[in-house]
């Protein structure tokens, strides 16, 4: 076993020598690791042993559960040393690993999750998996193994072929062509509608996940697709405006329960109960941007006088605090997660889960002093401790509170004889307090720093929505707009190969892997997101460029569609997985850029929308059997089978009435092009044909235009409107209801 001497004196096995945060935490362990690569394999060969193979990620409660009870123990170590070669990975870093492996897992089992353990043959044939195993029990897996591949070492083999090969034909689906989008985006408006949970919000019973990419992300573009066309059947106008409201309901039930830090901001990763109210305490980067977004979102469906509005807007202000404050690096990337466990005083030695975020009422009586009541009352504080025993396995939540919003202001006003402002300005200062207290006493759970390219890019749409949105408030746009830019900034520094025009997995302590199909996709969408709210012609060229890099690395001219890994030889399957998770499937996300850029780039639009059908023809089968997997698919689809409408600005000022209106509804099949007189986009113009005119009839008028708005359908666009009422009558209306 490899080992080193570390800075806290013990010994560390070569995962030391890693980058990421995950592998790090498991340096100490006496479990002789390997990372991913050549020198296990070759042990695996040449020993002919099978593989651990161990795939989680730093913020992950479970992971850490399964490496205490079990990679910290000696007496486990040594069985997994002496017959096994142990791997461990960061599914963050290697995506691709996971995606091929949680495959079997879920074909075998039925479920899935992290951490996953999975055994290999020396030729990564995958032949048994589960996920976390009580420490009793995973010493006799191994063993048991340990004698299967010592008796049965061919038919382990053989197995794990059959495996393979089951999954390859599983992921070779024939095309099927011309498929019909609309009745089956009815199909998952149903399902969703059969699934909501009218009294907590959310659509599955507990554990309950965000998952805007399964959920929110579709019903919004239903609900503003249909309720904002005049030729939409009366149910489907019904239909849109339910869509609506379940989106809205879901997302301020988020917002009001205890998977929100109600002291320091930001979401939990999931609540183990179903009213949102007892989280696993993890923060991802990933749900703050696509929540961001969704808060945008649904904010823009509902009346501006509405309560729901005003709480999307809060939503949407708490995320952007937390993201700036506490997952932001000097450099201007975003980490990836904060951690589910620390310890709960600085003078503590063991770590628990919500340690850094729960309180006692005592503790709260000690540091509010005369307003605890109060709070209490407002964040529904009880003397006991308000955290269900039974969502409470390790007992480490006993006698603790999560605090939620329990009661509105006015309800608290009331309760205690005070005006609503009143209550809010205690609150305020209450929260204030608690959140010095909880910096100073308390250390912070640990931050997974490395900064991945997809997840930046999730965040730059979130942060580019935001400047179009609340414009209003300006000091939070601005800040927004900064933030969104100096992401893209770093991720053009570091993470970017401008030789290549590739793009890497990640950063930390310089370069990751190489990039996925979800980097490009995801990055690719931010960066068009970012040049609509920022109206600067560089970000939409480098989209364009990395558009191309995608489709010569994922692209599949043969099957069709785009693969979901990168080449790579140890990768027995380039699957192209289309189906939603935590996040949308970056093939989905690619559907939407190509559709978009397909407008942004005119003259390229044949091949873009080549691409496009690839991608609904070779998921066809897929989405015709299983249209709710496939959400932010159907969500494309949708927008594009309604035909997008482009607005061409012309115009330098960016306080502009005529782009307040624009950005003042969603409109989810929206192109918006900026042509400032004084610096006409010409690089652009070269791949537009209709820019270009505009641009050569402005350099015939001296540069000189008044301000006004093209709006362009089906590559014809009307009269320049240059009176703002009447572009508000051009606009597709939803109506207050």
């Amino acid at each position: 076993m490899s080992t080193s001497s570390h800075s806290t004196g013990r010994k560390t096995n070569r995962l030391a020598m890693a980058k990421s945060p995950y592998l790090l935490q498991h340096a100490e362990n006496p479990v002789d690791w390997y990372e991913w690569g050549q020198e296990a394999f070759d042990k695996a060969k040449r020993e002919n042993k099978p593989i651990f193979l161990s795939v989680g990620y730093s913020a992950c409660h479970w992971c850490h559960v399964l490496a205490h009870e079990s990679f910290e123990d000696e007496v486990t170590a040594k069985i997994m040393n002496e017959h096994y070669v142990n791997i461990k990975v960061d599914r963050e870093e290697r995506p691709d690993v996971d995606r091929l492996y949680m495959t079997f897992l879920q074909a075998t089992s039925g479920g899935g999750g992290w951490p996953m353990s999975v055994w290999l043959t020396p030729d990564l044939h995958p032949f048994f998996a589960g996920t976390y195993f009580p420490p009793g029990n995973f010493r006799q897996v191994l063993l048991k193994l340990a004698d299967v591949w010592e008796e049965n070492t061919e038919r382990c083999k053989q197995s794990g072929k059959q495996v393979i090969e089951a999954l390859k034909q599983a992921s070779n689906a024939a095309p099927q062509h011309d498929v019909n989008i609309e009745p089956l985006a009815s199909e998952v408006f149903q399902r969703l509608q059969q699934r909501f949970d009218t009294t907590n919000g959310g659509f599955d019973r507990a554990p309950k996940f965000p998952s805007p990419a399964q959920t929110t992300h579709f019903l919004a573009r239903y609900a503003a697709l249909h309720l904002s066309d005049p030729n939409a059947t009366t149910e489907e106008k019904q239909n849109a405006q339910v869509a609506r409201n379940m989106a809205v309901y879901t997302l301020v039930k988020i917002y009001n329960g205890g998977i929100r830090d109600v002291v320091g901001g930001g979401f939990s990763r999931y609540s183990v109960d179903e009213r949102w109210h007892v989280p696993h305490f993890e923060k991802m980067l990933y749900d703050q941007a696509q929540l961001l977004t969704a808060s945008l979102e649904t904010c823009q469906l509902v009346p501006p006088s509405s309560r729901d509005r005003k709480t999307l807007k809060l939503m949407a202000e708490d995320i952007v605090s937390y993201v700036a404050k506490d997952l932001r690096s000097p450099e201007g990337g975003f980490y990836s997660a904060e951690d589910a466990d620390s310890l709960p005083s600085n003078d503590s030695t063991v770590k628990k889960e919500g340690a850094f975020y729960v309180w006692t009422a005592q503790q709260l009586d000690e540091i509010l002093g005369a307003n605890a009541e109060l709070f209490k009352f407002h964040f529904g504080v009880k003397e006991g401790g308000n955290c269900d025993p039974s969502h409470d396995i390790q007992g480490e939540l006993k006698g603790q509170n999560v605090l939620f919003t329990a009661h509105t202001l006015e309800e608290t006003a009331e309760k205690f004889g005070k005006s609503a402002e009143e209550v809010e300005s205690i609150l305020r200062a209450s929260l204030d307090a608690l959140r010095e207290y909880r910096d100073k006493h308390r250390p912070r759970p640990h931050l997974d720093d490395k900064i991945l390219t997809c997840w930046n890019g999730l965040m730059i749409s979130g942060l580019s929505r935001t400047y179009e949105v609340l414009k209003e408030d300006s000091e939070l746009a601005s800040k927004a707009l900064e933030l969104a830019e100096s992401a893209t900034k770093f991720i053009r520094q570091h993470i970017y190969d401008e030789a290549s025009g590739e793009l890497r997995r990640s950063y930390r302590e310089g370069q990751g892997p190489t990039g996925q199909a979800d980097d490009y996709a995801f990055f690719i969408q931010g960066l068009l997101d970012l040049y609509e709210a920022s109206t600067k012609e560089e970000y939409l060229l480098w989209a364009i460029g990395l558009q191309g890099k995608q489709d010569e690395l994922f692209y599949d001219p043969e099957g069709g569609g785009y693969y979901a890994s990168a080449p790579d030889e140890h990768i027995l399957i380039r699957m192209k997985d289309a189906q939603d998770g935590a996040e949308p499937s970056a093939v989905s996300i690619t559907l939407s850029n190509l559709q978009r850029l397909a407008h942004f780039a005119e003259d390229r639009h044949a091949a873009y929308t080549e691409k496009a059908k690839s991608v609904l023809d070779s998921n066809g089968q897929l989405l015709s059997r299983v249209p709710h997997a496939l959400a932010s698919m159907v969500s494309a689809a949708m927008a594009a089978s309604k035909g997008y409408m482009q607005f061409i600005h012309t115009g330098s000022a960016a306080d502009s009435p005529f782009l307040k209106v624009i950005r003042s509804m969603f409109i989810p099949n929206r192109i918006l092009i900026h042509l400032d007189p004084n610096n006409p986009p010409r690089e652009l113009a070269t791949v537009n044909g209709s820019l270009r005119t505009l641009v050569e009839e402005l350099e015939k008028a001296g540069g000189k235009a008044k301000e006004n708005v093209r709006i362009c359908e089906n590559f014809t666009c009307g009269l320049p409107i240059e009176d703002v009422e009447e572009l508000k009558r051009r606009l597709p209306l939803i109506p207050d209801i």
